[in-house]
């Protein structure tokens, strides 16, 4: 799973033995907001898996937990995707890395990805956006 096409929702790429793959992509199209991270470490594990990620968005507060690997032979996007629903911005992200040391993020886009680095926040020249 992952978002391939960096438009804010997953999609899916199955690979069967000794057969083409197959891509399904989601086109139904984004009816809400989102924001997308992409986790960088410097002193947690290279994943950032065990980084808690916790955002507050149009009065809901939201958290999630950032994990790595995926089932046999299969891996997924490491990138995560915080929805916001109808959201027209998100107040803030806070990031407990596995290291102990926290990120309080701000004054953030919205529909775009994000690469933040662990004890730096925002790294503006890694930026993506679909």
């Amino acid at each position: 799973m992952g978002d391939f096409d960096n438009d804010g929702d997953l999609d899916v790429l199955i690979s069967n033995n000794g057969e083409a793959p197959v891509l399904l992509r989601n086109d139904g199209g984004n009816r809400n907001n989102w924001l997308g991270l992409q986790l960088v470490a410097t002193r947690s594990n290279p994943a950032a898996a065990g980084a808690i990620i916790a955002w507050e968005a149009g009065g809901l507060k939201r958290r999630r937990l950032k994990t790595a690997g995926g089932s046999y032979l299969s891996s997924s996007d490491p990138r995560e995707v915080l929805g916001l629903g109808s959201a027209s911005r998100i107040d803030s992200v806070e990031i407990r890395w596995p290291s102990g040391k926290v990120d309080k993020l701000t004054n953030l886009p919205i529909n775009t990805y994000v690469r933040v680095v662990e004890g730096q926040g925002i790294d503006k020249r890694g930026a993506a956006s679909h």
